[in-house]
């Protein structure tokens, strides 16, 4: 009966993090390219294939009641849309988003796409033109800050990363000067779509030689970091692929699909690896706005598990969000944070009524509230003995077998760090239960290896 009610109780808090909303897709498997939040009632998804060998969708889904429903619709492109396809969405209000367009066959235009009817026509804006004499141009990205302030980047085109701002929604885009923007180290060098972050007036880039090109004035000039991976996922310089988060001008983290972290404190110029303990993601990662050093990952982990983990401290330890047995886990893998109470993370439709997104219900992942629900974090998880836990004034700490038989139990006087020594025991799963000084307790499941 005890470890019956572990269970429940760890089910109930995994499924307390992540509610599953249709996105209206008729395609079954539809996945999404990226994830727009406008405010708590409206985000815009771009919607895309899901499997392998399925044919290219141009499509967006519109929430504008929080993700209770969605709606959806097919992007018109005009006559060339057989030869298009979207990079990335930006909402700016329930009317108005704009779309990065890129081209998939020689000849055809792509470019950014507005609409200010909530997604009914989408009109093409000619003066971020993105049709460079050489046929090299490429749109990544589009991203306004506001209904008036935007950027749009592609990839070098007649010299220079083809890069347009606009102060006015997008009727008129002025291509950013080539002095303005570092050059390309190669013609294999680009941007790639969607692969971007913006905290502030900063937005960083990744390229396909795995530099990072950092605009701290929305778009208008650019100076160029080294980061410490070959190549941000353009399969130039590798096969890994890595994502960027900022929760400030400042501070950010750079994740790789490989499972490497790392971390800035100068605003991308320098790296540092960050040895973190359990439980990281490798397919994307996103900041906790307003909250610093707070980050939530989505992807595999080291057992190719698919979920979703969160960190409080930089990355240094990642607390798992779906615990078995949970099986509301996030399978896709983008993944956007507003604030501390609200986010989306893509997954994958199964029909129009069934499946598409996950978003985050409302627990806030503020440092001291999210500590707060799980007293405590374990690590190394898996362990071969030896298991740290960090919280707040631990209290009590009981383990037990998988049959609810207590191990042992000890008393503390409200320690922030606790050692618990597992070698004795058999390799196998035990539950650690955590009890602070106020009486709230969580529990840990933990594997002694």
């Amino acid at each position: 009966l005890l470890f019956a009610a572990f269970v429940v109780a760890l089910s109930a808090q995994a499924q307390d993090y992540w509610t599953e909303q249709a996105t209206s897709q008729p395609a079954a498997s539809t996945g999404m390219r990226s994830i727009s939040i406008v405010d708590d009632n409206v985000a815009w998804l771009s919607n895309s294939c899901g499997t392998t060998g399925c044919a290219t969708i141009r499509r967006y889904s519109k929430t504008t009641n929080g993700g209770t429903v969605w709606s959806t619709s097919a992007i018109d492109l005009g006559a060339s849309a057989a030869n298009l396809e979207i990079a990335n969405i930006c909402g700016v209000s329930a009317t108005v988003a704009y779309a990065s367009v890129f081209p998939k066959a020689a000849g055809a235009v792509g470019g950014v796409w507005q609409t200010t009817n909530g997604g009914t026509t989408w009109t093409r804006q000619n003066t971020a033109s993105f049709n460079g004499a050489d046929g090299a141009s490429f749109t990544n990205i589009v991203y306004f800050w506001d209904a008036n302030n935007g950027v749009t980047m592609g990839d070098p085109s007649e010299g220079s990363f083809e890069i347009y701002t606009t102060t006015n929604g997008g009727t008129n885009w002025v291509r950013v000067p080539a002095g303005n923007i570092p050059a390309a180290i190669d013609a294999a060098e680009y941007g790639l779509t969607n692969q971007f972050s913006v905290t502030g007036n900063t937005m960083w880039i990744g390229t396909t030689f795995g530099r990072i090109l950092i605009s701290t004035d929305k778009g208008y000039t650019w100076t160029v970091a080294i980061s410490p991976i070959p190549d941000f996922g353009g399969g130039i310089n590798g096969s890994e692929s890595g994502d960027l988060a900022f929760t400030d001008e400042i501070n950010g983290v750079l994740q790789t699909s490989d499972y490497f972290l790392y971390n800035t404190t100068d605003g991308g110029n320098t790296w540092n690896p960050v040895t973190w303990d359990a439980n990281l993601r490798n397919f994307g990662i996103s900041e906790i706005p307003g909250v610093p050093n707070a980050y939530i990952s989505v992807g595999e982990d080291l057992d190719a598990i698919r979920g979703s983990s969160f960190t409080t401290d930089g990355g240094l330890t990642w607390t798992n969000i779906n615990d078995n047995p949970d099986t509301n886990y996030v399978d896709g893998g983008v993944i956007t944070f507003l604030n501390a109470n609200t986010g989306f993370a893509s997954g994958f439709s199964t029909s129009a009524a069934v499946g598409g997104i996950f978003k985050w219900n409302g627990n806030s992942l503020a440092n001291d509230t999210f500590t707060a629900q799980q007293i405590a974090t374990a690590s190394p998880n898996p362990t071969t003995g030896v298991v740290e836990l960090k919280g707040t004034n631990i209290s009590q700490v009981e383990v037990y077998d998988v049959l609810g038989k207590q191990i042992s139990s000890n008393n503390y006087s409200s320690l922030n760090n606790v050692t618990v020594n597992l070698g004795s025991l058999n390799n196998g799963v035990y539950m650690v239960k955590v009890t602070n000084a106020t009486g709230n307790s969580s529990t840990i499941k933990v594997v002694k290896q």
